[in-house]
Formats: structure tokens, sequence, C-alpha cells
């Protein structure tokens, strides 16, 4: 099998957009955090030297069938996937399953030569359990050394047709509690909110900001002007491709909960989130979490991804884990 690869830079890949989300859907774990919508905020926002940036498009008879978002470093001598670990849920190469074995080994040996980054090292972080890559590494046939370690969990939910059935697939003791919660919740004067488009995102982002750096302290360390300006581009992107739907929650006119969902490839992904602690008596954080997933459901999504984290609250709800893994390639 001849499959031949092109390095682009990042501004020649952006423009091949529509071929890149097409090759994502169809890989092992489409998710939105490889796609262009995601890095286009993150490339703006924390690159300053395009040049490192390496995008290798691998073709087979003229087909595209996988792409290498690389990160180079020539001072450390690491290759990374593009991205990092704070704000990237996933990372991953993105392939058609079929020739997954054929590009890696493209990659790791025939690339890597050529490019004279022999004695680099390979620092592949967030791999979902789904990936070939991990299959690969396990079963190499190669003199390179492949060191993989679990790094965290992303619990997801298997959604069924309709509400109750889902509540039926909780335990007794959880299925009373969300029934309890919500009634609570809707007994009060309280009202809810959906976004979708630039237009209201303006006003909501300040709101949002300031009520996560409020919920916990080390929120408030993490939201750093750069990544406030990174999470408003990423939102516009997503309001622009039609797939961000933001839950909110209010008391009269004043935010008090909020979920950012990330609608994508018949999944939402529940990408952040931020409640007020003035509000605790009436679980508004879990409350919007909970018509997160009622929204999925209504919307006939197959899975609520509550992304990166082991709290409990997710298993709670039903979520079962997705390992996330670290591999290093010496």
């Amino acid at each position: 099998m001849e499959i031949k690869y092109l390095e682009l830079s990042w501004n020649e890949a952006k423009e091949k957009n529509n071929d890149w989300n097409e090759l994502l859907s169809q890989s092992d774990f489409p998710n939105p955090f490889v796609s262009i919508a995601f890095y286009d905020a993150w490339v703006n926002t924390f690159v300053d030297d395009l040049s490192n940036i390496k995008i290798i498009f691998f073709y087979y008879d003229n087909n595209l069938v996988g792409i290498a978002p690389l990160m180079v470093d020539l001072e450390r001598k690491t290759i990374a996937i593009l991205g990092d670990k704070d704000l990237f849920d996933y990372r991953d190469i993105i392939v058609k399953p079929i020739y997954s074995e054929h590009i890696y080994e493209l990659l790791f040996n025939k690339i890597i030569k050529e490019n004279n980054y022999n004695d680099f090292t390979f620092i592949l972080e967030s791999i979902p359990e789904q990936s070939g890559l991990l299959n690969y590494s396990d079963n190499a046939n190669t003199n390179k050394q492949f060191v993989k370690l679990e790094e965290d969990v992303t619990p997801i939910i298997n959604l069924v047709n309709d509400w109750e059935e889902y509540l039926m697939l909780l335990s007794k003791k959880q299925r009373h509690e969300v029934r309890r919660k919500v009634r609570k919740f809707e007994a009060q004067n309280f009202s809810s909110n959906l976004i979708t488009d630039k237009i209201e995102l303006n006003d909501f982002n300040s709101e949002f900001f300031d009520l996560f750096i409020k919920s916990r302290q080390d929120k408030q360390e993490f939201l750093t002007e750069q990544r406030k300006k990174f999470f408003i581009q990423m939102l516009n992107n997503f309001a622009d491709i039609d797939q961000l739907r933001i839950l909110c929650l209010y008391d009269d006119q004043k935010l008090i909960s909020a979920c950012i969902v990330i609608d994508y490839d018949e999944t939402y992904f529940l990408y952040n989130n931020a409640y007020s602690l003035m509000y605790n008596s009436f679980s508004v954080g879990l409350v919007s979490k909970i018509f997160a997933i009622k929204e999925s459901i209504d919307r006939n999504k197959k899975t609520f991804n509550f992304l990166r984290g082991n709290e409990k609250y997710k298993y709670s709800l039903g979520g079962v884990d997705i390992k996330l893994f670290n591999v290093r390639i010496n």
C-alpha cells in the first residue's frame, strides 16, 4: 500500500478545513479538540512562531486518509501533537482506521529520518483509549522504545431514547436524587436559557468568567487573560459552525449556573461549567448538567461526554470511564 504525504504549514492546512473535518468524522474517535475550530483559537492565542507547527497530510490514491498535527521543539528535541494538556481533553493523530498502521509506520520511521528527527522524543499526551495509536504502540515492530502510561479519565454516558429510559439506567437512589433536585429547582422562580450564537456571547462571557473565578480558588489562578482570550475565540468559532450550546440558569437576570457544551458528531461534550456558590442549596451546578443531559437526549444524541476528571457527580449521573494515555516514543 503506497501512501504519500505532504507537509503543510498551519495556514495551508487551515485552507483544507472541509477535508480535515470530513476525515475527522471517519476517524477512531471524532471529537472537537482536534478540529480546525478548536486548533484555530489555540494557535492564534498561544503560538508565536508558526514555523514550529508541522501538519502532515497523508494520501492514498489521492484521498486524504490521515493528518498528523505536530509541534516541533528544536531546542528540547521533542515532537508533540499540537495543543496542550490544560485546554485539550483529547489529542490524537487523525486517521482512517484501515490505514492507521501504515501511517504510523511512515510517521515514526521514514518521516522522522528524512527530517533528521532521529534523536527526538515523541510526547503524545491525552490519547483516548479508542485511538489506533495505542494498539500500534503495543505491537510496533521497531527499535524505538514506547512507554505508555494511564493519564486520566473522561466519563461518558451512552444515551438512550428518552428521559425516563435514561433515569431507569441509574440506581434507585441516584434516580430519586435527580428527580428531587430538579423538583426543588423548578419550585423556585428561576429560569433557563440556551445560547447558541455569537450575538448573545458577549454578555454571557463576562458573566461566565466572573462566575467561574468565584466558584473555586484554583479556577481564578487558571483563568489568565491569555486563556480568557482563547475561550472567547473558541466559543465564537463553534458558534459560527452551529456547534455551540450553552445551558444557562438565572435568578431573575442574574446568571447562577452555566454549562458550555460542544455539540460534535452525535455527542455533547461538556467543555466547561460554573455556578454560584450562593445557590448551593438548590444544586444549580448539578441541575444545569442534568438539563444538558436531558437536552442531549431530546436531540437524539448518542453520547454525553463529561470530559476530563473523575468527579463523583459524573458517575452518579451514569458516567462510564474512557481512559486517556500518555505515550512517549524514544
